[in-house]
């Protein structure tokens, strides 16, 4: 199963996916966590860009989104590889619905964001951490150009929409880490298992 969670920057999309991680492999399944940007030299690229102040104008928004859809293509084989088996999972913390998110704005559309994206495989589920900007922005260690109490609550308002499709989920992620952490095992248990 490909499961990703997703959220603005501070709602523990890192601790959770690391806590899920844990759980799953005591349940004896087969676990591997991916994070995005990756460790690959596309990710590397990205990651510098990331606190480049430069980054959040236009043109290099198109560049990001053109740079995240190809780090997402070097795990699709991995992904295809557990895509829908139930003994096997891959954890990633971020995915697309990021870059939608993130990356859409008026000169940056949607649908051009999606279609860049066709060939990276889709989860099996999408679990949305969801917090309140005004929590998130003091949780941000604030190195990168989008940690923003403004733009995140822009991004957050365009994740919500999200849940609409199919498959997606929301947490609330301003609970402590134990019951965000058990709510997500709920989810998993209820919904794949």
């Amino acid at each position: 199963m490909y499961i990703v969670l997703e959220g603005i920057d501070g709602t523990g999309k890192s601790t959770q996916t690391k806590l899920l991680q844990e759980h799953l492999l005591k349940e004896g399944y087969q676990v591997e966590t991916v994070v995005e940007p990756t460790k690959s030299e596309i990710g590397k690229l990205i990651r510098v860009q990331l606190k480049n102040e430069e980054s959040t104008q236009d043109t290099n928004q198109q560049i990001l989104a053109l740079l995240f859809a190809a780090d997402r293509l070097t795990l699709k084989d991995r992904i295809l590889e557990v895509k829908g088996d139930k003994t096997k999972f891959i954890l990633s913390d971020r995915s697309f619905y990021s870059s939608i998110a993130y990356q859409d704005n008026p000169n940056i559309d949607m649908q051009w964001l999606r279609k860049v994206n066709d060939y990276t495989p889709q989860p099996d589920m999408m679990i949305l951490l969801d917090l309140d900007e005004d929590e998130a922005i003091k949780r941000c260690d604030e190195t990168e150009v989008f940690e923003t109490k403004e733009f995140l609550r822009r991004t957050r308002q365009k994740y919500l929409k999200f849940l609409e499709e199919e498959n997606t989920y929301k947490i609330d992620a301003s609970q402590i880490v134990e019951q965000v952490h058990e709510d997500i095992c709920k989810l998993i248990e209820e919904n794949i298992m």
